[in-house]
């Protein structure tokens, strides 16, 4: 498979992922541009059997790597979604994608990435695990407790 063909399979998935990490739309564009260009790199000199759970990998490490850099974290409300939804649909949806994520940052960064792969992007839990690079039993762990505080959050909120 090519690259272009990658890219037009796995492109929505791996910028929402992306987005989802940086919370602003030109720094997941751009984390989103990187990945591919170090997947192209590394496609021309090895053979990889699962691409997608790759991808995600290589866009995790490369989130990483630019938020080590730049020691900063941007929040916005940026989103958009190439969608046949209505408008209402689409804004319901966007709002309630940007609840979860503001959520997401008052738990720890690994169990947020545990609940992202695995509850909002659909990956089994071995898969998570690999893009996470820790173990199967340590990632359920972080899944269990990200979960246990995210309904603690909403329980104090009904309240």
């Amino acid at each position: 498979m090519d690259l272009e063909q990658i890219y037009a399979l796995h492109f929505n998935d791996l910028y929402r992922y992306l987005y989802s990490l940086s919370r602003n739309h030109a720094e997941a564009e751009d984390l989103l541009q990187e990945t591919f260009a170090k997947a192209h790199i590394a496609l021309l000199t090895n053979d990889i059997k699962e691409i997608k759970p790759w991808l995600f990998k290589v866009g995790y490490f490369t989130y990483i790597d630019h938020f080590r850099k730049d020691k900063r974290y941007v929040m916005t409300n940026e989103f958009s979604i190439s969608d046949l939804n209505s408008p209402e649909n689409i804004v319901v949806e966007n709002d309630s994608y940007n609840e979860l994520l503001r959520y997401l940052d008052y738990i720890r960064p690994i169990e947020k990435q545990a609940i992202l792969l695995c509850d909002v992007h659909d990956w089994s839990n071995e898969q998570a695990a690999n893009i996470l690079n820790i173990k199967l039993n340590t990632l359920k762990s972080h899944l269990s407790r990200g979960r246990k505080r995210l309904r603690e959050m909403l329980s104090q909120e009904e309240s």
